[in-house]
């Protein structure tokens, strides 16, 4: 009885993750549709991969647990002592994917704007240094131009 409430737990914790992120892609499409970007199947694709990660990380920790949960069993049945037979890296794990989840879905559009425009400007920076490395363009030049400080 305590394996399959165990049991119940583990797949109820994989839907919950599951849940966490769907509700994750529908914020982000809903802020989209606010700011009038197109809405691609970009999104659809970063939400995959994500999962992906997600269940492979729960994965590995249902794993664990399924190794402590033996030795609980084993100490039941040896020892007598009364062991509770608990998926909890599975369910810690599950509540830490669904805390990063709900941080996404309340982060305000205009700091993930923002994020992303740091992340170009600092990769156009990355690919004038490699430039200049191969002798291509003078990034210096442009920068003191632009009065940006490196």
């Amino acid at each position: 009885m305590m394996l399959a409430l165990a049991g119940m737990t583990v797949v109820l914790e994989y839907g919950l993750v599951l849940v966490a992120a769907l509700a994750d892609l529908w914020s982000g499409l809903r802020k989209a549709r606010r700011r009038g970007e197109a809405r691609r199947s970009e999104a659809l694709r970063r939400t995959v991969s994500k999962l992906c990660q997600y269940y492979n990380v729960m994965l590995a920790l249902t794993v664990v647990d399924a190794m402590q949960i033996g030795l609980m069993c084993y100490v039941r049945v040896a020892c007598g002592w009364d062991a509770p037979l608990l998926p909890c890296f599975t369910v810690i794990g599950a509540i830490g994917i669904a805390a990063i989840e709900v941080k996404s879905i309340f982060e305000k559009a205009e700091e993930k704007t923002q994020s992303d425009m740091a992340n170009a400007a600092s990769m156009m920076l990355n690919a004038l240094k490699t430039l200049n490395a191969g002798g291509v363009v003078d990034w210096k030049s442009i920068i003191e131009k632009l009065n940006i400080k490196n």
